[in-house]
């Protein structure tokens, strides 16, 4: 079965996802790489959907375990977890490594818009 999406979504899980958004959206998407048992992924998840709640319509939340998309982490240079990658028109406009204040989120975000 063939999952459908839509660009009207905000949040979004898992590769099919991520793949359908490069190619259809041309709003910023916003990359979480996550790993198993990673206690800041967790205490993350809330801080990025505080932000993308705030700017509806205007961006994209999708979640990639690094664990089940290796590939996908290595083409994004990603070494750890969390990790957060803007992207628009598949493009990288920036990049945070581990867990940092929800400021540093948002002010990297409001920027990208």
């Amino acid at each position: 079965m063939q999952e459908t999406f839509s660009l009207a979504q905000t949040f979004f899980t898992g590769r099919a996802a991520f793949e359908w958004l490069m190619q259809e959206s041309d709003q910023l998407i916003i990359v979480k790489f996550v790993a198993p048992y990673c206690p800041s992924c967790e205490t993350l998840q809330p801080v990025l959907h505080q932000i993308a709640d705030a700017h509806t319509g205007k961006l994209h939340l999708v979640e990639l375990d690094m664990s089940e998309e290796p590939e996908l982490a290595i083409n994004f240079g990603v070494r750890s977890a969390p990790t957060v990658v803007l992207l628009k028109q598949q493009q990288t406009l920036a990049q945070i490594a581990g867990l940092k204040p929800k400021k540093q989120y948002a002010e990297m975000i409001q920027s990208a818009l």
